[in-house]
């Protein structure tokens, strides 16, 4: 056995993938490539499954990541239940804030500055009903995504963000009962999400492209899938099973997403991402390899995904102005979105997101009590996300 495990290469390449998904579809939207495509056209279409995909990661990592929410173990001698003391809740709402909330706010400021901008040169946005106060208002506090909203307000993909925050906010109970109940529970209930999902499918009208007023619909099971996996990896990670279900899951997410059937895509989702963790979990090198290059888009995909709005808002604006339509130019305008949006992600990675998460981190640490001795080299190391 080796004396740590290896980072969480393959999951943050993950994130790059969901975030070009999520990217692409929209650029589809402008463009319609999609028709040219043929069989793959439905990977395109349906690619807001991405945002599905960001849903199961999210709870899978807060899991691995953060186990001081964690029931005793009843097999232990002193086995009393031990509440994590105030301190590590707001520690951990510290971090998750610190991790979404500075890159959210300043998406914000430079779109209210876009328009003030628009507005002195006498420009006005395309969908003005986006930009009203009340949903500035629930945007600064992010919870447009809890139901109070049905448009896609400023900058839209936020709403998402603002979804995993109440997820964030629920994780500590979550984690409480799932380590509380022995991992058969936890098998159980990963087994119970897939049905539940295909109910809310079929209220749904067939789809799973839920947001705003009926995102949390669509998180709560996704999420609780993501952490189950931490509970049962153990279980199966030292067996060669890790691959088939790899490879079963990616196979699965390929077919059915190109056959647009959303709850089977969730549950290649699940598959993918539950064979890179038990790979990891039995400390296996990384199914993708070491790729400094798409580690780097993985490390990027958070501001890259909340920059895509802002960048669609600009370059449909300039093809507004000059008399174009995308359909006509579709190279041009792919290529222009793309480069603005990843102009933006850089600049929100390299002035916001890491100054902000270093400041709260000391911030944080200053704020800590006397931590005990590092845990054993054999424990799972801190995830990057």
């Amino acid at each position: 056995m080796m004396s740590q495990k290896p980072e969480l290469t393959d999951l943050t390449i993950c994130r790059a993938a969901f975030a070009a998904w999520v990217f692409v579809y929209h650029l589809d939207l402008h463009l319609h490539f999609s028709a040219w495509l043929g069989p793959a056209a439905g990977l395109v279409r349906h690619g807001y499954m991405g945002v599905d995909g960001f849903f199961i990661l999210s709870g899978l990592v807060l899991m691995h990541t953060h186990q001081e929410f964690n029931a005793p173990n009843m097999d232990q001698v002193d086995a009393r239940f031990r509440p994590a003391p105030p301190q590590a809740w707001l520690r951990f709402y510290g971090k998750r804030l610190a991790r979404i909330y500075p890159v959210h706010l300043a998406t914000l400021l430079i779109l209210l500055a876009v328009l003030a901008l628009g507005g002195a040169l006498g420009i006005a946005p395309q969908s003005p009903q986006r930009f009203g106060l009340g949903s500035f208002v629930e945007n600064l506090f992010l919870v447009q995504g809890w139901g109070l909203d049905h448009f896609g307000a400023w900058n839209y993909p936020a709403w998402s963000v603002s979804t995993e925050w109440a997820g964030y906010l629920l994780f500590p109970l979550f984690a409480l009962l799932l380590t509380y109940w022995d991992r058969g529970v936890s098998l159980q209930l990963a087994i119970v999400v897939f049905p539940v999902m295909g109910l809310i499918y079929y209220f749904a009208g067939e789809t799973l492209n839920l947001a705003f007023a009926a995102g949390l619909w669509r998180l709560i099971p996704e999420f609780l899938a993501g952490m189950v996996m931490v509970r049962i990896a153990s279980a199966a990670a030292d067996y060669d099973v890790w691959r088939r279900v790899f490879i079963g899951g990616g196979a699965a997410l390929i077919l059915l997403g190109a056959l647009t059937v959303d709850v089977a895509t969730v549950l290649g989702l699940w598959m993918l991402l539950f064979g890179l963790y038990m790979q990891y979990d039995a400390q296996r090198p990384p199914a993708f390899g070491r790729r400094p290059a798409l580690h780097f888009l993985g490390l990027l995909s958070y501001c890259f995904y909340m920059s895509f709005a802002i960048a669609e808002l600009l370059t449909v604006q300039l093809f507004r102005h000059l008399g174009w339509q995308p359909t006509d130019e579709k190279a041009l305008f792919a290529l222009i979105m793309t480069g603005l949006t990843f102009i933006l992600a850089i600049l929100l990675r390299g002035f916001v997101e890491q100054p902000a998460r270093r400041a709260a981190n000391r911030w944080l640490a200053e704020d800590a009590p006397a931590q005990a001795p590092p845990p054993p080299a054999t424990e799972k190391p801190q995830s990057l996300f």
